[in-house]
């Protein structure tokens, strides 16, 4: 199977089983218990990912596997995440009363997943800056376009962190996720290297999405 086909099949099936999860004789329970899961497994997967990454140019050849095994696993998680996380926050943006903390949690637990795995690609783009240079330029980009995109992504990323600021940050992010999909797809790239910036595209769908809800909530509350 193909890259994109393992990851829109593992996404599938970890929105399966947190519809299953959903189906548990006490419903709010099973609401409950689905919000907190992904939110955990959010920001653990952001910190694993972001630590293997900030540690890989530091330790010796032997621990540079192992990071870049862990690495590699939470990324590989990514689509289990996203197919959990768009059940998850389908089901608490339809709710009008009940689990709005837990609702809220899981705002800020998937911001912190975007914003670290963002920082993550900038320390990437860092140490790999002739790479990325080539890469925007063959894109036919010019180089200060780059450092602006790398600018934009991490004041994104330090904004999902800030509640007034997230549904913008959310917005300018699926943005440049849409872009960067867009750009790879007119160089004919396989699409397997977009999947990064589908699963951004995708988590920050998931943020708009409960942004718009608690703003909805507001106006009915008012």
């Amino acid at each position: 199977m193909s890259d994109t086909s393992v990851f829109l099949l593992h996404a599938g099936i970890a929105a399966v089983f947190a519809i299953a999860i959903l189906l548990l004789p006490t419903r709010i329970y099973g609401r409950r218990l689905l919000l907190a899961i992904v939110a955990s497994a959010s920001v653990l997967l952001a910190v694993t990912w972001l630590a293997g990454v900030a540690l890989l140019p530091l330790v010796s050849v032997a621990a540079n596997d192992v990071l870049r095994q862990l690495i590699g696993g939470t990324v590989a998680l990514g689509p289990w995440l996203v197919g959990a996380a768009a059940v998850a926050a389908i089901e608490a943006a339809r709710q009008r009363t009940g689990t709005l903390r837990m609702a809220d949690r899981l705002g800020l637990a998937l911001s912190v997943y975007v914003a670290l795995n963002f920082f993550g690609f900038e320390i990437g783009k860092a140490l790999h800056d002739a790479d990325m240079r080539q890469f925007f330029q063959a894109s036919g980009y010019p180089v200060w376009s780059m450092y602006a995109v790398m600018a934009f992504e991490t004041m994104g990323a330090i904004a999902l962190l800030v509640p007034r600021l997230r549904t913008a940050a959310a917005m300018v992010l699926a943005l440049i996720m849409l872009g960067a999909i867009a750009t790879h797809a007119r160089n004919g790239d396989p699409f397997a290297d977009s999947l990064d910036a589908l699963r951004m595209l995708l988590v920050a769908a998931c943020i708009l999405l409960l942004a718009s809800s608690f703003k909805a909530r507001g106006r009915m509350q008012g």
